[in-house]
């Protein structure tokens, strides 16, 4: 046993004023019992929808878009339309319409004498539900 592990156990065996456990069982008491209170998912119960949308494309149509409720991510190029759909939903917390997908090529680039290549990407345009916003993203200002 370690000495941290001695202080650990001597925090938890302090005794609690009185005055403290009277306020909690107050508290306790207030609350009604058939109160149901509904939690959203903290971003770790998300799981694999950080790896399926890579980020948010900020563009000058993503930008036109975005006032009509679409929105453009850049996601992984092995995801589909269903994996993308509930990744959105999980992460913003917004009922998804429809998902277009569309799949860019690598476009050659030249530096100096050598040629390169950039890589493939596959961009999502995810239209939500009439009403409802993904705060955080930019949207159109006019």
């Amino acid at each position: 046993m370690g000495f941290l592990d001695k202080l650990k156990l001597k925090k938890k065996d302090a005794p609690v004023p009185e005055a403290v456990a009277d306020k909690a069982k107050a508290e306790k008491s207030q609350t009604p019992a058939d109160e149901k209170v509904t939690m959203k998912p903290a971003k770790g119960d998300t799981g694999r929808a950080y790896q399926i949308l890579l980020r948010p494309l900020l563009s000058e149509k993503g930008t036109h878009l975005a006032g009509k409720g679409e929105y453009v991510f850049v996601v992984n190029p092995k995801a589909n339309k269903t994996e993308i759909r509930k990744s959105i939903e999980k992460v913003y917390d917004v009922k998804v319409d429809a998902v277009r997908i569309v799949n860019l090529p690598g476009k050659r680039r030249r530096y100096g004498r050598t040629l390169g290549r950039t890589s493939a990407t596959k961009k999502a345009i995810v239209k939500v539900a009439k009403g409802e916003k993904i705060s955080g993203i930019v949207e159109s200002v006019g």
